[in-house]
């Protein structure tokens, strides 16, 4: 049992001074991890000693979080993009793998507010079961204002972060189907075939 505890010990130890060191500079890092393993040297219980420990690595924990969450802002060549569905000049960064789940990462591509959206609704319409997304992806689609080739190509990304869930166990795999293309969306109608692949 002693054994085990040291170990706990050793470990919050070695997390809570991980935790500061990514999100502090290092001078300053290493300054407040001395002042912890004064504070540590202080405490003869171990309990205390834990307990200290364990509040701290929380509170870095969140703090590391919010930081993860934070994004980066786009350049001013970003937003003068084209849009890589339609091609409207202005576009924002889209991750096709989602920041609350994945943090930030580099799986991006640049759209306008518009296919951006498009995009989200077919999403929450395949991966989610969304009554209320798929009835507006079916009033997009069914108003000709998106043509098909657009609709398509924000589909294939769809559909590639769907396979990439679903091959992860995220989601179920019936969901990256054409049937349930198909069943959701009435794709055949709008589509013509196109982004079905």
């Amino acid at each position: 049992m002693e054994q085990k505890t040291y170990l706990s010990e050793v470990l919050l130890r070695a997390e809570l001074a991980d935790l500061i060191r990514y999100l502090y500079r290092k001078r300053l890092a290493e300054e407040i991890i001395a002042d912890f393993e004064a504070v540590f040297a202080r405490q003869p219980a171990l309990e205390t000693r834990l307990g200290i420990m364990a509040h701290w690595v929380d509170f870095f924990r969140a703090h590391k979080y919010r930081k993860m969450m934070r994004r980066r802002r786009p350049t001013h060549k970003e937003r003068m993009t084209a849009c890589a569905a339609c091609g409207y000049p202005v576009s924002h960064r889209h991750h096709l793998w989602d920041i609350a789940t994945h943090g930030e990462n580099t799986m991006t591509v640049q759209v306008c507010a518009n296919c951006h959206e498009l995009y989200h609704l077919m999403y929450h319409a395949l991966a989610r079961d969304s009554k209320y997304s798929r009835k507006l992806v079916i009033h997009m689609l069914a108003s000709g204002r998106v043509a098909p080739e657009v609709a398509g190509q924000v589909l294939d990304w769809c559909r590639a972060t769907l396979r990439y869930e679903a091959g992860n166990g995220w989601l179920e795999p019936y969901k990256t189907s054409d049937e349930w293309l198909e069943v959701t969306l009435y794709w055949s109608r709008f589509g013509g075939g196109q982004g079905a692949g």
